[in-house]
């Protein structure tokens, strides 16, 4: 993915995260596309849209984080769950926030009881 076509979002800080990636530096710059937004209504995700403008906030205060195949997963509780996907650009080492939609609070119970999802304690 092109740098021209990124936009950054945030420093992903969090001992907790970091640590369930094995990662022992002291942050991951986080970045999504110029084009996460179309992708999310393509994707007929209209609740997520609608908290496009705190992917910041549910990079570094989620409620939950979890990793699955090398992908960073964060969800945080609003009115709605966001569910957010951080993928890793391997030939360009960089992390971007791959997608992001609305959850219900069974699945993350689902993800939880998995071990997919951590409930992280505030």
């Amino acid at each position: 993915m092109p740098s021209d076509k990124l936009v950054f979002v945030a420093t992903l800080v969090d001992k907790r995260i970091l640590s369930l990636l094995n990662i022992s530096i002291n942050g991951i710059k986080i970045y999504r596309s110029k084009g996460l937004l179309a992708h999310i209504l393509k994707r007929k995700h209209y609740k997520a849209a609608k908290y496009f403008d705190y992917i910041t906030d549910i990079i570094e205060n989620p409620d939950y984080a979890g990793v699955t195949d090398g992908q960073i997963e964060l969800v945080k509780i609003f009115k709605d769950n966001i569910f957010l996907s951080i993928k890793l650009d391997i030939a360009n080492q960089i992390y971007y926030v791959a997608t992001v939609f609305d959850v219900s609070k069974s699945k993350i119970d689902v993800y939880c009881k998995s071990g997919r999802l951590t409930k992280l304690d505030k």
